[in-house]
């Protein structure tokens, strides 16, 4: 070796702040000019003679006691409109989920139909309401999947007929890119034959010209897929929507700390099978990396895939090896997450061919399929580009991990320019992240039994702190007018032992509010204040009525709709909109295959009522609640199923109507009187 250099700065930043030439044996170094408080992100790097080039680098995220990050920014939400409908509980649970742990979401669906262009058409037109503070998307269902470049990150470019994987490989970054030109005029390139015509790149063919991310091509925000589209050989007979709902479910339990979470098995498992000096690569330095930087140096250790995981629970899981379609030799294939429990949370796997993995039966996307049983929510191809979760040591997100592979990995000077194609340039098209791009590392237990109530002119909030987590610091309450925030910080953070909360709102209405649990978080990197997930209450502050809801409207006569939003300003009211200015449609009551969902009937001077009909025509008063009363069913409403009918509580206020005489036949509407 002949060189160590060490660099610094402040995470966010883009200036090192400090550079220390190292000796060139040095294996530690102390930082005496860092303070508390501070996320600090460091940089080695180091100059050798090896078959695997002369520059090798590290990466860490550092600090004591760090903040807890409170507002994560904004999330753009596209969302497969095939799947909108059936999924509807489960995508409106998915931003709840998110609301709760500091995001802002923004949420556009998506024809399947549609081109690529114009999915990405929507989601910079949300992108431009707040660049800023905007960081990722999440391609919920069959998003239209890109096509790109001439690009051949596995290697295989043989001449034909040996296996030719040269050509457009799928290109979710399009979708991270919101200012760059891509263009489809330039790239001809047809010789493809490991899957058909898929990888074939021509002009006009819709596929893009674009190879490398660089320049303007680089993504401004990180970009994650939920897809199991064409994986019927492993899916094990479940629909599209069947496996989506399941890994909806596994991703709520993770977040809550439920199931099979409780335990999150702190290590990380590295299976490297054959891949080398003798390729020019070190793959595996993702899993080692990432390991130690979330475990400390015992907590990566070798080991094989399948008995290893199907026995123990790892946060972490690396494996490499020669690879096809559907499977990575002395790994895994497909057909072992289909029939064997795979117990990684973060799945990190390379090999040939499947990287491009909109293919059939794609090994990269089986984490995210596995079993019910299994655990997998993440799943990258790692080993061109490397991916390192070191930002997940110190509280960040695979969002950080993401920007870290195509805006640090790749620089323009070294190890390769900004043009050059050869195969094991990391900055090619190609990068994608399988599963939610949100996710952190590790979510504490969050508070339960969460319940409010009205104390005079306050809310007093009640809860029961999770008795499992060590190193907790107390609890912080959020406030909102919207179910979906954004949310703001009221009071202090609350004593370790607490389990209330009382706060007087600004004004009448409905309010809802988020209470997270907060812990010191202490892994090999760092110590920071980690924020559980937030748990939701909602209620209603008296002192509202119609008369002083539609005060300074345009229009308040019941029947109007002053803001444009295509609900009359009564209706509008008894939703539990804040104002008459407010859009109600995201509080609209809707059909969740039998059941019928009405988010809230809190408003004590409306008479509400549920109607079913099965035509269309002759409708049924099955269920009433009238003003300043209880619900209550309605026997003799005449209807064929009336005594199936059942009722569930939402919240403090709503309700859930399920009719399983009639299955999913039939409508159902929601009438409201003063």
């Amino acid at each position: 070796m002949s060189s160590q250099t060490l660099f610094r700065r402040r995470q966010g930043t883009q200036v090192w702040d400090l550079t220390i030439n190292l000796a060139p044996g040095a294996q530690s170094w102390a930082d005496s000019t860092a303070v508390g408080l501070t996320l600090y992100e460091y940089r080695i790097e180091r100059i050798h003679e090896s078959p695997l080039g002369s520059l090798a680098e590290g990466w860490v995220w550092a600090g004591s006691g760090v903040p807890a990050v409170e507002d994560r920014g904004r999330l753009i939400l596209a969302v497969d409109s095939s799947i909108a409908e059936t999924l509807a509980g489960e995508i409106h649970r998915l931003i709840g989920d998110f609301a709760g742990d500091g995001w802002e979401v923004f949420r556009t669906d998506i024809a399947r139909t549609a081109t690529p262009q114009q999915a990405r058409d929507a989601i910079r037109g949300w992108y431009a309401v707040d660049p800023g503070r905007t960081r990722a998307v999440l391609l919920l269902g069959r998003i239209p999947v890109p096509y790109s470049g001439i690009v051949c990150p596995d290697g295989h470019w043989d001449p034909p007929p040996l296996a030719h994987h040269r050509g457009a490989w799928p290109a979710d970054a399009f979708y991270g890119d919101m200012d760059g030109v891509w263009t489809d005029s330039s790239i001809n390139y047809a010789q493809g034959n490991v899957d058909g015509s898929r990888n074939h790149n021509v002009p006009g063919d819709g596929k893009f010209d674009v190879s490398l991310l660089v320049g303007d091509r680089l993504p401004e925000i990180a970009v994650g897929r939920i897809d199991f589209a064409n994986l019927s050989g492993y899916s094990s007979g479940l629909s599209e929507a069947d496996l989506l709902r399941r890994y909806l479910d596994r991703l709520h339990a993770f977040r809550h700390r439920e199931g099979a979470f409780v335990s999150l098995g702190d290590r990380a498992l590295v299976d490297d099978d054959t891949f080398g000096p003798q390729w020019g690569l070190a793959t595996s330095v993702s899993g080692w990396t990432s390991g130690v930087a979330l475990f400390g140096a015992g907590g990566a250790t070798a080991g094989d895939w399948i008995p290893g995981l199907r026995d123990q629970d790892y946060l972490v899981a690396y494996g490499c090896g020669p690879g096809s379609f559907t499977s990575a030799g002395g790994v895994s294939s497909v057909n072992d997450f289909r029939d064997t429990r795979c117990r990684a949370v973060f799945n990190l796997l390379f090999g040939s061919f499947f990287g491009d993995w909109d293919s059939n039966d794609n090994f990269l996307r089986a984490p995210l399929v596995g079993r019910s049983d299994s655990r997998g929510l993440i799943s990258v191809w790692s080993g061109v580009p490397g991916w390192r979760l070191f930002p997940l040591a110190a509280g960040g997100t695979m969002v950080d991990a993401y920007h870290h592979v195509v805006r640090e990995v790749n620089q323009p000077g070294g190890p390769f320019p900004p043009t050059d194609e050869s195969w094991t340039n990391p900055d090619q098209s190609h990068v994608a992240l399988m599963g939610d791009p949100t996710l952190r590392a590790h979510p504490p237990f969050p508070v339960s039994s969460l319940s409010a109530s009205i104390s005079g002119a306050e809310v007093v909030l009640s809860w029961v702190n999770p008795s499992t987590e060590s190193n907790r610091l107390g609890c912080r309450v959020y406030r909102s007018e919207q179910i979906f925030g954004p949310y703001q910080r009221v009071g202090a953070q609350t004593s370790a032992g607490a389990t209330g909360f009382a706060d007087t709102p600004p004004h009448p209405g409905r309010w809802y509010y988020l209470v997270r649990s907060v812990k010191r978080q202490a892994t090999a990197s760092a110590t920071y204040d980690n924020l559980a997930q937030g748990i939701q209450a909602e209620i209603d502050v008296p002192g509202v009525g119609y008369l002083e809801w539609t005060a300074g409207l345009g229009n308040s006569s019941e029947t109007a709709d002053p803001n444009g939003d295509g609900i009359p300003n009564l209706l509008a009211f008894s939703l539990g909109a804040s104002s008459g200015n407010v859009s109600a449609l995201a509080l609209l009551p809707r059909q969740d295959s039998s059941e019928f969902v009405v988010p809230f009937s809190g408003m004590g001077e409306v008479t509400y009522e549920v109607q079913r009909s099965l035509n269309l025509q002759t409708w049924y008063a099955v269920a009433r609640k009238p003003a300043g009363e209880a619900w209550s069913l309605n026997p003799g409403s005449g209807y064929l199923h009336q005594n199936q009918i059942t009722t569930s509580a939402i919240g403090a206020a709503g309700l859930r109507f399920d009719d399983p005489g009639a299955g999913i036949r039939g409508y159902w509407r929601l009438r409201v009187s003063r």
